[in-house]
């Protein structure tokens, strides 16, 4: 009789215990991805910038084709990561086309490309804040990330994260 006691005890000690290792790893993930939701936001707002360089820049100039293109690969980039944030492949697109993005802009200083030094000026500025949001966000992401992936490797919760499918999150 004791020992039919226990066993059942034993059996709802561990339910409970993996219901409350699921819930964590499903409440990690979500933040995970509700995370990636504020990059993504602040890159949008970085493509916003894009698009008005793009349309400020001299019609025949080859610093608009690039960055039309590195705009164009980023907005794609981004849309798929969108759509899966805890895809490894996805995110390294996105983080190589961000990189695409910054290193297009560097070279391409507005004043040879057509514009006024103040308008140049405020496009850098601007370009130069919206940076700085990027990294906090991409910070935050990431410290998520790190937090899913410590979860989903962890003992006994990995066993759990190997039969519901939870895979890891890659940084940004």
């Amino acid at each position: 009789m004791t020992g039919n006691i226990v066993f059942w005890l034993a059996v709802a000690v561990l339910l409970f215990w993996s219901l409350g290792a699921y819930n964590r790893l499903v409440r990690l993930r979500a933040q995970v991805i509700s995370r990636f939701a504020g990059v993504d936001q602040r890159m949008v707002q970085a493509l916003g910038l894009l698009g008005e360089a793009v349309t400020a820049r001299d019609a025949a100039s080859d610093t608009r084709a690039g960055l039309q293109a590195a705009m164009v690969q980023f907005e794609v980039a981004l849309r798929v990561a969108r759509k899966q944030p805890l895809d490894a492949n996805a995110v390294a697109a996105l983080q190589t086309a961000h990189a695409t993005v910054h290193t297009v802009w560097t070279r391409s200083p507005g004043e040879s490309a057509g514009l006024d030094v103040t308008a140049a000026a405020v496009m850098q500025r601007a370009w130069e804040d919206n940076t700085q949001v990027v990294r906090e966000a991409v910070a935050d992401y990431n410290a998520a990330v790190h937090d899913y992936n410590a979860a989903i490797r962890q003992f006994p919760a990995s066993v759990l994260a190997y039969f519901f499918g939870f895979g890891p999150a890659a940084p940004l």
